[in-house]
């Protein structure tokens, strides 16, 4: 655990409908944009397994805390940094609707790319909007190493 991040405000900010339906909002948003752009997911799970794909997910502590706030208070999920995503169960996601922006905008099918970029920087922007207008802490930081923090703070309010 670190005092590195302020996982106590953003959990308290996480749990803050205002927060929760902006949100929500960006990432409906997100998804109204990539179903424009039509493509296709196979459900490979090779995303997921960041290490063996190549590539790293990256994402804001909001984003995170937000994500734990919606688990089930039952939830017992180790993080491994050289591990595929710990919600990758059986290659698909097993939390789906509650995916940060960058699962939700990539896409491993070949032409995706030319696209992928300026939507993801477009919808960013909207989540540092967020922070922003609720004076919310901003980091930005790689998927598995956050969300291992965030699980380890889980429970530090209560």
């Amino acid at each position: 655990m670190t005092d590195q991040h302020p996982w106590q405000d953003w959990q308290r900010f996480s749990a803050d409908q205002n927060i929760h339906q902006g949100i929500c909002r960006i990432y409906d948003a997100i998804g109204q944009a990539i179903t424009q752009k039509g493509p296709t997911c196979w459900a490979s799970g090779k995303c997921c397994n960041f290490n063996a794909y190549g590539h790293l997910l990256y994402v804001t502590g909001l984003e995170i805390a937000w994500y734990v706030q919606q688990l089930p208070a039952d939830t017992d999920v180790t993080v491994d940094l050289k591990a595929p995503c710990p919600f990758q169960i059986d290659g698909l996601c097993s939390t789906h609707d509650i995916r940060p922006l960058g699962c939700r905008v990539y896409f491993c099918q070949q032409g995706t790319q030319d696209w992928q970029q300026d939507l993801y920087e477009q919808f960013q922007q909207q989540l540092i909007e967020l922070h922003k207008q609720h004076d919310i802490p901003y980091a930005y930081m790689e998927w598995r190493y956050g969300l291992s923090e965030a699980l380890d703070n889980r429970f530090v309010n209560g």
